[in-house]
């Protein structure tokens, strides 16, 4: 009976030696200073390793595999530069209403084409090759052919909508912020296939998809909530409390784990190893404001935004960000 109780003793401590040992050690290991201005969304050009990070005049380019910083100077005034696959092409859906189009590797606008109310979010959808454009203010989605570079069609959704994701198989998502709900689209009849709530969520912003597992990852940057919830049926599967001001999300599909980070200063890392156990993992310290990012999926380091910020202007306003202090935060597994 002792020798059998020893045994389990013994077995126990080996699994927790294990489960430590495979604990996430994300860290920072760079700094990369940029120039000044306002940011916003990320995004990762597979076909040339860049990260591209949309700024107020400019995108930042950053090589990942030099380290190097460019900008491009004709991607401007867009809330994200995003990559057309097979293509230098990248689309910026831009506040002011329009949708512009800009070769990144000439740095030159080739079009730009009208959208909603403040287009917002975007996403390509691999299946139709299409680009669906969410429109943050008058609730609709604009749909372009960027090869084309033409406008296809607008879906009307309702709400204020955020970030999309494509599951690559014939599905669109969509965050409604002030409705706290998720939207399926089919892209092929391009309607709207059903209206999902997420309770306990406030101010969906950042969405992302886990393939495997089917499912839809929406942080909900008001409530310090992260949502997963079924791409099939639109279910909730799980509800993770995170930290405060997230804004954006990623997958690390080597690693099998969700990255969020959140203005409050920290990445979160959140496991999908076992979709029946989905869990944070690790906090990782990073800095305060440092709410959106993106992934390089060769090397499963996460570039972040980031500044050093003073006073609001206006009494109750945002603290406004210091000149000279841009900078990336790269973390690293």
């Amino acid at each position: 009976m002792k020798a059998i109780a020893l045994a389990g003793v013994a077995f126990s401590l080996a699994l927790s030696a294990a489960a430590f040992a495979a604990a996430p050690t994300y860290h920072v290991v760079d700094r990369i200073k940029v120039g000044n201005g306002g940011f916003d969304y990320a995004t990762y050009d597979p076909a040339t390793g860049r990260i591209l990070i949309a700024r107020t005049e400019y995108t930042t380019v950053i090589d990942t595999k030099t380290g190097k910083v460019s900008e491009l100077k004709s991607a401007s005034a867009g809330h994200m530069a995003l990559p057309i696959p097979g293509t230098t092409l990248l689309l910026l859906p831009r506040g002011r209403g329009t949708i512009a189009i800009v070769d990144g590797a000439t740095d030159k606008e080739v079009a730009e084409v009208k959208g909603g109310t403040n287009p917002d979010g975007a996403a390509y959808d691999p299946v139709s090759k299409l680009v669906f454009v969410m429109n943050h203010t008058s609730g609709d989605s604009t749909v372009v052919d960027p090869v084309a570079k033409k406008v296809v069609a607008t879906i009307p959704i309702g709400g204020v909508l955020e970030f999309p994701v494509s599951d690559g198989a014939g599905k669109m998502f969509v965050n409604v912020e002030d409705k706290n709900e998720l939207v399926a689209i089919d892209v092929k009849s391009m309607k709207v296939l059903g209206h999902y709530p997420m309770n306990g969520c406030e101010a969906p912003t950042g969405l992302t998809f886990v393939p495997g597992a089917k499912l839809v990852v929406s942080v909900c940057g008001q409530s310090g909530t992260a949502k997963f919830m079924s791409s099939e049926t639109g279910a909730e599967v799980a509800s993770i409390p995170i930290a405060m001001g997230a804004d954006a999300v990623v997958y690390d599909a080597q690693r099998k784990n969700v990255l969020v980070p959140t203005r409050s200063g920290q990445l979160e890392v959140i496991s999908v190893a076992d979709p029946a156990h989905i869990s944070v993992v690790q906090h990782v310290p990073t800095a305060v404001g440092s709410r959106t990012g993106m992934l390089d999926p060769t090397t499963g380091r996460v570039y972040m935004m980031s500044a050093k910020f003073g006073p609001p202007a206006t009494a109750g306003g945002r603290a406004q960000a210091l000149p000279d202090t841009f900078e990336v935060i790269v973390v690293a597994p």
